[in-house]
């Protein structure tokens, strides 16, 4: 039987701490290989650092900054294949202090910083996410990385196959962008192509999406769970029922009575959950949502990892059958402080993935709670 432990993964250095991540991945050096995780996060010294597992330990690099800039705030990170045989390389997108787009990225040999500059005329003002795009399941993997900028509308830089693109997704109709929510994927079915959902928060405390269909994009209301605004996002995932299945979204957000629900596609329709709380408890923050699967042919099933008024962490998860609410607590001596990254781990293609959660604590350490099998 598997349990939950916690890890002091510490600070990049003993000088500089951890003040917010900045994304995680996974790693594989092969199809068949591990997977390896690498958690981004921006130190105190407004530079960043990666916290990475090489297979037998954990280490802390230095990636620094673009050239003559700091870094103030995260957008995301995702991993690119360019090809089904091809090691993953990580992309970890930030802005800088010249409110521009910047990526760190690795070549296959060297890690580079890349300027991906502003939509013309703008500011980048925050992150909505990144995601990877496959015009075919054997296709190269492309990243869209999708940002609010100062007149408060969605865009995108993504690449084409060749170059890098900025494209204005615009705003709802009659409404302004207020907050990220976040973003996933889909597919239709597993040879399909995968389409884009970029999730929002408007000003009147609704979410809509921003989504592509095949042919272009739309912008469509999703509302709020009945009487209750939207305060901000806890995560958004895809859902699969089984290997063969379509893809069906999940966005997470935390109303502004501290509870969490979840808007989600059942195949045909969308609707509004009430996840509630844990027992006796509000929701401060939210960590990050992620996808379990038990193994290769199993369906996946959603975790969202929050965190409670009492500066402890807490998943409500799905078993498959119901939905339910797990007290994960906090490292010993420490209080989880600020919200981190999810993600899962699988030790082969044919293992069990396993939900890690990175969090910030009160010494501005990077701490992880991690389902470890016997």
């Amino acid at each position: 039987m598997g349990s939950w432990q916690w890890n002091d993964q510490q600070k990049p250095t003993s000088a500089v701490g951890v003040r917010a991540t900045a994304g995680a991945v996974t790693m594989k050096d092969d199809p068949q290989a591990p997977q390896r995780p690498y958690v981004f996060v921006r130190g105190l010294d407004s530079k960043l650092h990666v916290n990475w597992w090489d297979g037998k330990a954990w280490h802390w690099s230095a990636q620094g900054a673009p050239t003559g800039r700091s870094i103030i705030e995260k957008v995301g990170a995702v991993t690119v294949q360019d090809g089904p045989n091809a090691a993953q390389r990580p992309y970890a997108f930030v802005i800088g202090d010249d409110s521009k787009l910047y990526v760190n990225w690795w070549d296959g040999s060297q890690w580079n910083w890349s300027d991906q500059g502003t939509p013309s005329g703008r500011l980048v003002r925050e992150g909505v996410g990144v995601v990877t795009v496959q015009d075919n399941p054997s296709a190269p993997q492309r990243p869209y990385v999708f940002v609010i900028t100062d007149d408060f509308r969605m865009w995108v830089n993504w690449w084409d196959g060749s170059k890098w693109n900025w494209s204005d997704q615009g705003t709802p109709p009659g409404r302004t962008i207020s907050r990220p929510l976040g973003v996933t994927t889909m597919r239709d079915n597993p040879n399909a192509f995968t389409r884009p959902y970029a999730f929002v928060i408007t000003d009147d405390s609704q979410v809509w999406v921003n989504w592509w269909d095949g042919s272009k994009w739309n912008w469509s209301n999703q509302g709020a769970p009945s009487g209750r605004p939207v305060k901000k996002g806890a995560g958004v995932v895809s859902v699969q029922d089984s290997p063969t299945a379509g893809e069906r979204p999940y966005a997470f957000v935390q109303g502004y009575d501290s509870k969490l629900y979840v808007n989600w596609w059942d195949g045909k329709a969308w609707n509004w959950s009430d996840q509630g709380t844990p027992s006796g408890r509000l929701i401060l923050d939210s960590v990050g949502t992620v996808t379990v699967k038990d193994g290769p042919s199993a369906f996946t099933r959603p975790y969202v990892f929050v965190i409670g008024d009492d500066s402890k962490l807490y998943v409500n998860w799905w078993d498959g059958k119901a939905w339910n609410w797990a007290a994960q607590g906090a490292p010993a001596g420490r209080v989880v402080e600020r919200p981190g990254e999810a993600i899962t781990v699988q030790d082969n293609p044919n293992a069990a993935q396993r939900p890690y959660a990175f969090v910030i604590t009160d010494d501005s350490g990077l701490q992880v709670n991690w389902w470890s099998l016997p």
